[in-house]
């Protein structure tokens, strides 16, 4: 049934003359759209209706505002509420908490540990949270721009109750941590990421997934989960969060999903047909992706498991130690020996002492080579110099590979990013390109430019399906009686303008930006009416 009037009627914002997408994938459409009240009023011939904000948006598209599936803004949006690199690009929801890492719940007794995992970050921000519940309350006290669906990191809750993170978690330890799921859920959170390739989490079994799982299940959540490789394990980690998820019934969000290193290209192939069997066989199983070859993590992820375990000042410990330092740089040395000319192609992403903020943006190569040190030991000497605090870029995944996985009809899009800004603290790190162009790129490169995709295709994927995972039932869709969150752009125009040179660079062909029924990009200009909220999980009662 068409959903349209003749009535004559006044909102408070009408978008004129527009082309909508409204999210499903289905054929664009000649209409206008309606706002009222923070919800869109009608969808159709408004040729009699007024309204106080008229909006021409002839010869543009109008669709549902993007869902970041995968951000890491747990802070950036507390230390800026303004969400600049995000909102300028159409995004107005962002999933924070992932990788296993949200800054909360953060028990007094273990607050600064905690603390201090979110490095300098960490620091810039108010601390005032003990429970999730406390965090998310944070961020009533300045506003924000953009929506916010929390969710719990499995890495924090180890963090905040075992005291040896390399440990397995004994009964009462599993016990506790399983309270910690269901009352950040019943605080807000929307499921449980992990993050298995980092510590604490990375020391967690299949066993203690699957009991956290289980409670995110029960409560309706899904269980997003970093894999425990991307690279040559990239198989057996897929099939370990499908098992995950056939043990648990809980709905499974592989995240970032990409094959990482040359020897690893075209697994994508395996990997999205085991997908396949897997929700053929009644395990929902989705992801993520980002639209880029190269990707953004930690530098002491170059460290060897049994060099990242114990916490900050046990990390330096061994890395300052002169004992045990040639075998750090050995074993450094020997995991790059499969990987030719890795540290050409590893760039120094964040630094955040002012002798080292010169050298972001040049690779590992090239730092070596200024210093006069051999990689191993640059890589060594940086982190203890920055304190662990130190990100990398690396260019590893197959351009195949990466359009592969945005054409599966399954794929949503995650920037894998936090917030940022081209100014203040948010602007001092050399970032990934993605924080500001990753869907831009999506609609400019990748669907104008090289047709993986059809447009309607592209806007469902970052709106209506993402929805659709999240169970977010009135958001994601230009359809009466939903939240308003509406992007405008034109669609001969948008396009990524980051790069990994100049990462700080906002996108291109966005004109008008509505969250909750209020314009907050409206150009160049940003309003920062701070129109976002917290939003609330539609899980069902226990």
């Amino acid at each position: 049934m068409e959903d349209m009037t003749k009535a004559s009627s006044r909102a408070d914002i009408l978008i004129r003359g527009g082309t909508l997408i409204d999210g499903t994938g289905s054929s664009r459409r000649r209409v206008d759209l309606a706002i009222e009240n923070g919800r869109i009023a009608a969808v159709g011939d408004l040729s009699d209706w007024d309204a106080t904000t008229i909006l021409d948006a002839t010869g543009l598209v109008v669709a549902p505002g993007f869902i970041d599936m995968h951000t890491h803004s747990d802070l950036s949006l507390l230390i800026n509420p303004r969400a600049e690199s995000k909102i300028r690009q159409g995004v107005t929801t962002e999933v924070i908490g992932q990788c296993g890492f949200s800054p909360a719940p953060a028990p007094s007794n273990r607050r600064e540990s905690i603390r201090e995992l979110f490095g300098e970050w960490g620091k810039v921000v108010q601390w005032t949270w003990g429970s999730f519940g406390d965090y998310l309350a944070a961020f009533e006290r300045d506003g924000i721009s953009v929506n916010v669906v929390p969710v719990v990191g499995h890495g924090i809750l180890r963090a905040g109750i075992l005291d040896e993170d390399n440990a397995a978690a004994s009964d009462s330890e599993l016990l506790e941590m399983k309270g910690g799921v269901r009352r950040a859920l019943d605080e807000g959170a929307f499921g449980m990421s992990t993050g298995l390739i980092y510590a604490p989490g990375m020391f967690a079994d299949i066993d203690e997934l699957t009991a956290l799982a289980c409670e995110v299940a029960a409560a309706g959540g899904v269980y997003f989960s970093h894999i425990r490789s991307e690279a040559e394990n990239l198989i057996p980690a897929i099939e370990e969060a499908i098992e995950v998820g056939r043990r648990s019934g809980v709905r499974v969000q592989i995240s970032h999903l990409k094959a990482e290193g040359r020897p690893n290209w075209g697994k994508t192939g395996v990997v999205l047909n085991a997908i396949e069997e897997a929700r053929s066989m009644d395990v929902d199983v989705g992801f993520d992706v980002y639209p880029y070859t190269a990707w953004h993590t930690s530098l002491g992820q170059v460290l060897p498991a049994w060099a990242r375990e114990g916490g900050t000042e046990r990390i330096l410990a061994r890395l300052t130690d002169e004992r045990i330092r040639p075998r750090l740089q050995s074993e450094i040395a020997e995991a790059a020996e499969s990987d030719p000319g890795r540290w050409e192609r590893r760039l120094l992403a964040a630094a955040h002492t002012t002798a080292n903020r010169s050298i972001q943006g040049m690779t590992i190569a090239e730092i070596a080579a200024d210093r006069k040190r051999l990689p191993e030991e640059v890589i060594i000497d940086l982190l203890v110099e920055e304190r662990l605090d130190a990100d990398m870029v690396g260019f590893g995944m197959d351009e195949g590979d990466v359009r592969r996985v945005l054409a599966h009809p399954l794929a949503t899009i995650g920037s894998d990013s936090a917030s940022a800004a081209p100014y203040g603290v948010l602007g001092e790190n050399h970032t990934h390109p993605r924080t500001y162009g990753a869907f831009a790129r999506v609609l400019g490169y990748y669907m104008r430019e090289e047709t993986v995709f059809s447009l309607e295709n592209a806007v469902a994927k970052m709106t209506g399906r993402s929805a659709e995972r999240l169970h977010l039932h009135d958001r994601g869709r230009l359809v009466p009686d939903l939240a308003a969150d509406v992007v405008v752009f034109d669609p001969t125009v948008v396009r990524d303008e980051a790069t990994y040179d100049r990462p700080h660079q906002y996108a291109a062909g966005i004109r008008w930006v509505i969250v909750n029924g209020m314009v907050e990009i409206d150009g160049d200009t940003h309003m920062d009416r701070r129109p976002g909220r917290v939003l609330t999980p539609p899980l069902p009662s226990r």
